[in-house]
């Protein structure tokens, strides 16, 4: 057989997905360049103070976010709803 040995300054090919131009070498799971925002840290107390007793849909209007980074800032702080409010809740569903 006819084979061609690999030196050691040879380029290794770098091979590309269907779905993108990059390198998948390259490629990266999150996206650095997206428009996500920190939190500061006054937002993350207004977010302990008020999470208790409010939803989650008025306190992402309140601090500009969406309801799904109040729910995950909060599952990542621990915070959890207040008995009263859940029982509230509940009542005013059913």
């Amino acid at each position: 057989m006819n084979r061609r040995r690999r030196t050691t300054t040879a380029r290794k090919s770098r091979r590309t997905t269907s779905w993108n131009a990059r390198p998948t070498g390259t490629t990266r799971r999150f996206n650095t360049n997206s428009r996500t925002k920190n939190w500061t840290p006054v937002e993350i107390n207004t977010l302990k103070k008020i999470y208790r007793t409010n939803s989650n849909v008025s306190i992402a209007k309140k601090l500009g976010r969406t309801e799904g980074s109040v729910q995950y800032k909060a599952s990542s702080l621990g915070l959890r709803k207040s008995a009263q409010y859940l029982k509230q809740i509940r009542n005013n569903w059913a």
